[in-house]
């Protein structure tokens, strides 16, 4: 799944002539690759299983926000009687609390379930299919096209590429930039990066 599509990219003007559906899936990844990074969440419904730390309080603070529970399992035994707070409202600070205490451990929680920062419906919210799309279109241009990056100067976010074997690395700098500056030169961008950025929370904190 992506934040956006080929044909949202087609729909911007994107004609077959100069953009075959290759190089656009690859500018699509390469987009949505970008804001995971940056924002250290992704906004997709996606299955995993997290193994984390009890602190001893009643409030688990979680790294993602978890839609549903499948199982919670405390030092190897499922555990009942808690309460997730996944609500719109609830998303930059996702947490489980339990009336029990969660027992101070190293990696003696374990959550599977399905996570992402998604609307109620489990969409992806708006405005990140809307900077997917312009990053595709704007700040990540034709990667076999020197002039083309030189043009664009990709505002930082590429450090390196590798035409024929189509690998790229974005600079650390963008992740670093998250508060400190400019993260693409584009405020709307940047503005939505920012927002859903995932704060620097201490898991299992009490």
């Amino acid at each position: 799944m992506s934040y956006c599509s080929v044909q949202d990219l087609r729909a911007e003007g994107l004609d077959e002539e100069k953009y075959s559906d290759e190089k656009l899936e690859k500018l699509v990844k390469l987009s949505c690759d970008f804001i995971d990074k940056v924002t250290g969440q992704f906004f997709e419904p996606r299955e995993l299983t997290l193994r984390l730390d009890g602190r001893g309080g009643r409030i688990l603070s979680l790294p993602y926000p978890l839609i549903n529970a499948e199982f919670i399992e405390v030092d190897g035994e499922v555990i009942s009687g808690f309460v997730i707070y996944n609500r719109l409202e609830d998303r930059p600070y996702p947490k489980i609390y339990r009336d029990k205490r969660w027992p101070a451990g190293k990696l003696n929680i374990t959550v599977k379930g399905t996570w992402g920062y998604v609307e109620e419906d489990g969409s992806t919210p708006e405005d990140i299919k809307r900077i997917s799309r312009k990053l595709a279109i704007y700040n990540f241009p034709d990667l076999s096209d020197t002039e083309a990056q030189e043009d664009k100067n990709l505002r930082g976010l590429l450090v390196s590429e590798t035409t024929d074997g189509h690998s790229y690395k974005l600079a650390e700098d963008s992740v670093n930039n998250l508060y400190s500056g400019s993260i693409t030169g584009d405020t709307e961008i940047d503005g939505i990066l920012r927002a859903y950025s995932r704060s620097k929370i201490r898991l299992g904190i009490a």
